[in-house]
């Protein structure tokens, strides 16, 4: 079942101007692999953005994909929601050239078992029912797709694509002239430091011209299309066949890789107490630069910056002063000496009192600036410092005598009374005196 939303596009008349989601894409679970299908009336090949972003401040996240419009106007969209908690709200969109495809909103549902999607087929611009155009080999083994090579000259062979997250090109050469090349592919290497791609004749050779995507397991088990072009080009149409993997329990056990952070905010929520100084920890992975907005318009302060990771840990650790907020002290520094932070001169918004106990955004950018969607988004939470701080003195106990307040209170009434009885007979045995003297006179 389609469900149609506004949608707007390049070269659309009003009436065109429709777009779809397959209403079995959803609900979006809090598991890996949740994929997201429909239809539009873009033109096949079109470049689109399909978005997930939070609606829930207690659960921020921002997740998006690259996906090219299929010959027949489907798309295909993967993402791992299994670090989002259950019951997030979300919205979901998709995007071309700043133009807004749909928008339509949801709740991420919780996954009492496998919630996992199958990852349909892409279809691919020239389609063919022939055996010997469907290569099988069980998930960690090694296939072999045969490229005939009779028309001489160099091919170039893609495997997989955009929309199924997973993609490789490489130009191949029939350099013994026996008019074929047998190419090797090793789904165990796919997406590690190991060679994926090779051929199984010394006489040939094969280069990667489009390298593959970080994998952290075994290339998953379904059906990916290849194509072959007649050149080095691959604007031309070309002939198509089906890697097809095939489960295998054992290679995802055997496969190991080091994860690596994605880049973003280490965690999606960081807390301070107003008075002190909040850790803000980012993940640069490859970028060189990253630029952290915090706050908003809405929220009456905000402060932009770019970091730099200088001592090869691809991380920064950005540290936020509540008490120098919006006035003439420093608000970020950096926890190591060697990673370097830059405030974004005039960003930040001059303040005549405390930072305020409220929630503020945190978008992060790729780069130097700031603009455009972020590619990562959080919050900073600071927290009333009055109401959480408490010492000594809050329980009616002196920091130096130690005495309790009720202590003190009786201590002081018994020393005013004694020296009040002093006085008062002092000034009694001087009224006797001036009696007896009266007297005598």
């Amino acid at each position: 079942m389609l469900i149609a939303v506004a949608a707007t596009g390049p070269g659309l008349t009003a009436a065109e101007q429709q777009a779809t989601v397959s209403e079995d894409s959803l609900p979006l679970y809090a598991d890996e692999q949740q994929v997201v299908t429909g239809e539009t009336t873009l033109e096949s090949g079109t470049e689109m953005t399909v978005r997930l972003v939070s609606e829930d401040a207690s659960s921020p996240f921002l997740k998006q994909r690259e996906v090219s419009v299929q010959p027949n106007g489907t798309f295909v969209a993967q993402f791992d929601m299994s670090n989002v908690p259950a019951n997030t709200s979300y919205e979901l969109s998709a995007h071309v050239d700043g133009d807004t495809l749909f928008e339509r909103t949801g709740t991420v549902a919780e996954c009492d078992g496998n919630c996992t999607d199958p990852v349909p087929d892409i279809q691919t611009p020239t389609e063919t029912d022939s055996d010997d155009k469907v290569v099988t080999v069980p998930q960690g083994g090694t296939a072999e797709i045969p490229i005939s090579m009779s028309d001489g000259g160099d091919k170039t062979l893609s495997v997989g694509s955009e929309a199924v997250n997973y993609q490789i090109n490489a130009t191949v050469s029939d350099e013994d002239d026996d008019g074929e090349v047998l190419v090797l592919f090793d789904t165990a290497a796919a997406g590690t430091d190991s060679e994926t791609l090779s051929v199984a004749d010394d006489g040939d050779s094969l280069t990667v011209t489009a390298t593959e995507p970080d994998l952290s397991s075994t290339l998953a088990p379904a059906a990916y299309t290849y194509r072959v072009f007649e050149s080095r080009e691959t604007d031309a149409t070309p002939t198509t066949g089906t890697l097809l993997i095939e489960a295998n329990e054992t290679a995802t056990e055997e496969f190991e890789v080091e994860e690596t952070a994605e880049f973003g905010f280490e965690e999606s929520v960081s807390n301070v107490q107003q008075g002190d100084t909040g850790r803000i920890s980012i993940v640069l992975t490859s970028a060189d630069a990253a630029t952290i907005s915090i706050g908003s318009p809405a929220s009456n302060y905000e402060i932009n910056a770019t970091v730099r990771d200088g001592n090869g840990d691809d991380r920064v650790g950005l540290l936020f002063d509540t008490t120098a907020a919006g006035h003439d002290e420093p608000t970020l520094e950096t926890a190591a000496d060697a990673d370097a932070v830059a405030v974004e001169s005039g960003s930040e918004v001059a303040l005549y009192s405390q930072l305020a106990a409220t929630d503020y955004d945190l978008s992060l950018y790729r780069g130097t600036d700031a603009t455009g969607q972020p590619d990562a988004i959080g919050t900073l939470v600071v927290t009333d410092g009055a109401n959480s701080s408490t010492d000594a003195a809050s329980d009616g106990v002196n920091s130096v005598t130690g005495d309790t307040a009720a202590q003190q209170s009786q201590d002081g009434d018994f020393e005013i009374g004694a020296g009040a009885i002093a006085v008062g007979g002092v000034l009694a045995i001087a009224g006797v005196g001036l009696c007896l003297r009266s007297i005598m006179n």
